[in-house]
């Protein structure tokens, strides 16, 4: 079983939706959030920020957690709401901090590597978000629905592309 700081965990997601607010916050997104900061976070410092364990799904990287995370904090500490985009598509979810996020569960290096990923991904969307989690040598390695191992963010380098093995 995965052991995550829920506290922590919690407050991520709350930082995400606090910072993200230009409407294209929605699940996807956030789960690409989530797997940039741990992965970004692990590539530097050698563990993650959230100790959860990423699944390598179709979508593209998927935090085990996450949707049991969102759930509980869901009409509590954050909103999700639909909105309709276009006649005949899915409706797009957007998530919203009905709580403000507590900075002092972080450390000085998750806040700046928080706030790196909050600024480089605030205007992709969570489709864009996925195509480039799909040019990256965890998903590429993983086995469909496997656990993805942190060690390979290692081959990863700042553009989304494979580094030279």
């Amino acid at each position: 079983m995965v052991k995550i700081n829920e506290k922590k965990y919690k407050n991520v997601i709350l930082f995400f939706a606090k910072k993200i607010q230009n409407g294209t916050l929605g699940k996807l997104k956030l789960m690409k959030l989530l797997y940039y900061l741990d992965f970004d976070f692990f590539e530097k410092y050698g563990h993650s920020v959230t100790g959860d364990e990423y699944l390598r799904f179709e979508n593209g990287p998927v935090p085990r957690m996450a949707e049991k995370m969102i759930k509980k904090m869901n009409g509590k500490e954050i909103k999700i709401t639909h909105r309709k985009i276009k006649q005949g598509l899915n409706n797009q979810q957007h998530i919203e901090a009905l709580d403000d996020f507590d900075i002092n569960v972080f450390s000085k290096e998750e806040i700046l590597m928080l706030e790196d990923v909050a600024t480089k991904w605030e205007n992709f969307s969570g489709s864009e978000m996925k195509t480039a989690t799909h040019g990256e040598a965890p998903w590429i390695s993983t086995k469909p629905d496997k656990v993805i191992d942190y060690n390979l963010a290692y081959y990863r380098n700042k553009y989304g592309e494979m580094a030279s093995i």
